[in-house]
């Protein structure tokens, strides 16, 4: 009879310092967004200095933004903030109880 192994974290979502999901996936964007923006910016003619500095901003940037969404927002923040919009701020009720609710009176004798 053939064994298999059995992968048990195969379907956990992808966790890199901290950063959990689609969080990584966003500081990754950031990270090579800023790569490709550095190496134009060399290729146009700027300094390399600058070119660097602008490298170690936009990587500290992608990750210290996506690390406060991860602790502010937390696993599913960025999916629920379209429906919070959604959501009533106030519930109006223009009947008064009684008239939802039928009381009677019982007379005493």
């Amino acid at each position: 009879m053939k064994k298999y192994n059995i992968y048990r974290g195969i379907d956990n979502e992808i966790e890199f310092k901290g950063l959990k999901g689609q969080y990584f996936y966003y500081a990754a964007g950031g990270a090579g967004c800023s790569v490709f923006l550095s190496l134009i910016f060399h290729m146009i003619g700027l300094p390399i200095i600058v070119s660097l500095v602008f490298l170690l901003i936009g990587f500290s940037a992608s990750y210290f933004v996506t690390t406060h969404f991860n602790k502010s927002h937390g696993k599913w923040g960025f999916n629920k903030l379209p429906v919070i919009s959604l959501q009533p701020r106030y519930v109006v009720r223009r009947k008064s109880i009684r008239n939802i609710v039928k009381v009677r009176t019982v007379k005493k004798i």
